[in-house]
């Protein structure tokens, strides 16, 4: 999960790269599959010694996941290759995604907030804010 917290960003930062290069069109494509390449030879290396206790599940699971965050990861990258501003397309998915999670967490599994993360809600929203500021 550390890592998983520290590289969280990195996606998206390389794509604003390749953009602000006149590079994402062209590009695009590699970039994500190198990324994501990468990320599944890690955590082959991360999970070396549990490979053989992994269920179906899981994996299936895992590739889910996967296969979302590439989709989210290569639309982000269509609009900013399309011109779309990055102060509004990185706001746009940081915050979609803040919003799903938290409406399902409310209304799909009837959680509860508490002072915390009420306070991690609301913090998230407004760094989408000043991120959303030209």
């Amino acid at each position: 999960m550390l890592v998983a917290f520290f590289a969280n960003g990195f996606g998206p930062f390389g794509l604003k790269i390749l953009t602000e290069r006149g590079l994402a069109g062209p590009y695009q494509a590699q970039y994500l599959f190198y990324w994501y390449l990468g990320g599944l030879i890690f955590a082959l290396f991360a999970l070396r010694g549990a490979l053989t206790n992994l269920k179906r599940r899981e994996v299936i699971l895992g590739a889910a996941m996967g296969a979302c965050s590439l989709g989210g990861q290569s639309f982000t990258g269509l609009a900013l290759a399309s011109q779309v501003p990055g102060h509004i397309v990185f706001p746009i998915t940081t915050g979609g995604s803040l919003f799903l999670v938290a409406a399902a967490g409310i209304m799909v599994f009837k959680e509860r907030i508490g002072g915390y993360g009420l306070a991690g809600i609301l913090l998230g929203i407004t760094s989408l804010v000043l991120l959303s500021i030209p």
